[in-house]
């Protein structure tokens, strides 16, 4: 799979981004999707006039890019302001969520430079009263500290341990997660969506570089139903795997699901190799979709069932809590 996508349209889109950002148009915001649902295509979708109708805009089984002007007032002065978002619809399988994911960054730059970011799956987010407090946060005109927050609410999380993580905010830039691309294979997609589903036992899984090339890509190694004993069978000391691993975490007798993100580096892997496997950290992580904790192992005894929940239980206010 391709780590890039590519405008059908593109001279549509750069006419339609350059109307949006013309003060005296009367367009004010610009929607591009995927074509049937392929990660390296994208096109315009709708161009519109009133920044009120973007919720009604929005797909749940759909990943949308949205460009939109807004006027900002302060001391009687307004001043315009562009807002970048990422929609991720709920319907969105995971799978698809990992695809569209490695290839965001490539979509994201046609889309600079703009004053806030904002990814999110709830249409509350695009209350105009609401950009618009965001923006004068984000731009220094007010005291209050912006709370931002990465990721959004998966499966098994309760509203009170996970807070506001149905969006994203970032102020301008916002490219510093992307790092290097590197090509990511179907399979690992598959297991990742294996590992997160309700109905699939798969507890975990791990992919690795091909033949050790750090140039990628990265291959599916294994998956099993086991706990953390079972994944520490398939770590080599001599590569560089990244796994994904469910574990439950109770609270006040209420059990939760948790994802832990392991980026492992076996002892006997070059240190060449480690600098050009630190490059791809951006892409590799929005593959691997949203996690609780992620733990940096080079010996086996970082990986450890007791080692792992300690650092769940510790990350999630738990540890006193749990027999």
């Amino acid at each position: 799979m391709s780590t890039s996508a590519e405008f059908t349209d593109g001279t549509h889109f750069a006419e339609s981004a350059k109307l949006v950002r013309d003060d005296s148009a009367a367009e004010k915001y610009v929607i591009v999707g995927h074509v049937d649902g392929n990660p390296n295509h994208v096109a315009v979708q709708k161009v519109g006039y009133d920044v009120s109708e973007l919720p009604n805009e929005t797909d749940d089984t759909q990943v949308l890019y949205i460009l939109a002007r807004y006027e900002s007032t302060f001391d009687m002065s307004s001043t315009v302001k562009f807002v970048y978002f990422r929609w991720i619809g709920d319907g969105v399988p995971y799978v698809k969520r990992g695809k569209y994911g490695v290839v965001h960054g490539s979509i994201q730059e046609h889309f600079n430079p703009y004053h806030l970011f904002i990814e999110t799956s709830s249409r509350e987010d695009f209350d105009p009263e609401k950009i618009n407090q965001q923006l004068e946060e984000t731009t220094g005109k007010k005291s209050k500290v912006l709370e931002s927050s990465r990721g959004r609410q998966e499966r098994g999380f309760t509203a009170t341990q996970l807070p506001n993580r149905d969006h994203q905010v970032a102020s301008v830039p916002p490219m510093a997660r992307e790092g290097a691309k590197i090509e990511i294979s179907t399979e690992v997609f598959t297991a990742i969506a294996a590992v997160r589903s309700n109905e699939d036992p798969t507890r975990w899984m791990l992919a690795e570089y091909r033949d050790g090339n750090s140039k990628g890509p990265l291959d599916l190694t294994a998956q099993g139903e086991g706990d953390a004993e079972q994944l520490r069978e398939t770590l080599a000391d001599d590569k560089v795997m990244y796994g994904l691993y469910r574990v439950k975490d109770t609270m006040d007798d209420i059990t939760t699901v948790k994802f832990v993100y392991i980026v492992w580096v076996g002892g006997n892997v070059k240190p060449m190799t480690k600098a050009k496997i630190s490059t791809h950290k951006g892409t590799v992580e929005e593959a691997f979709g949203q996690f609780h904790v992620t733990i940096f192992a080079t010996d086996l005894s970082d990986m450890s069932e007791n080692v792992i929940m300690d650092k769940v239980t510790a990350a999630s206010g738990t540890r006193s809590n749990v027999k």
